[in-house]
């Protein structure tokens, strides 16, 4: 097997899995289920991953991936403002990338799922906390308590995200998109 029939079907297996996750239930996804969704035998799905568990790890591990790479990117240039709103937009589109059931039901996932977005969501406060501190010091924010604003910033964030993941069509970027509305006046007094 070629190395792009390799990465056909495992994009294929993930693109599959994450329909059947954005159903928002884990349970939904068995190894049945997802080969049967794909046409494919459960050998052939083997042959790419060995457990719907390592199906799921891969889907949050690329979502984080993207996540970081965007925020590193983010970080590099513009305004504390422009930093900050550009985070929420990272924030968003990350909960787009990964499966409603990820958001919805966190409890039921692989603990090292948990571990890799726990990661993941502390490089937000850090980037929130830097951007704050930042704005702070360059006199564009004059808040006198960016550590809690930056903290405050990421949980609302977060809790948009799962808030989102429970509606029938989430829209995590618009509803996120509404969070440096509230937060940049108050950092800019």
């Amino acid at each position: 097997m070629g190395m792009q029939q390799h990465r056909m079907s495992r994009e294929r297996i993930l693109e599959g899995a994450g329909i059947i996750l954005d159903s928002g239930k884990y349970g939904h996804l068995t190894v049945d289920a997802l080969a049967r969704s794909l046409h494919m035998s459960k050998s052939t799905l083997y042959k790419y991953f060995a457990s719907k568990e390592d199906v799921v790890v891969a889907l949050v591990e690329e979502s984080c991936a993207a996540a970081e790479v965007e925020l590193a990117r983010a970080l590099a240039s513009g305004t504390a403002a422009e930093q900050l709103t550009k985070l929420a937009e990272i924030i968003g589109r990350h909960g787009e990338r990964l499966p409603r059931a990820v958001l919805v039901e966190p409890e039921r996932l692989p603990a090292i799922c948990s571990e890799r977005l726990a990661v993941t969501r502390a490089h937000f406060a850090d980037a929130a906390h830097q951007i704050v501190t930042q704005g702070v010091a360059n006199k564009s924010f004059a808040h006198p308590a960016p550590d809690i604003v930056a903290v405050a910033f990421v949980a609302a964030a977060l809790a948009m995200l799962a808030k989102a993941a429970q509606s029938d069509k989430p829209e995590y970027e618009v509803t996120l998109g509404y969070l440096p509305e509230l937060y940049l006046p108050a950092l800019q007094a």
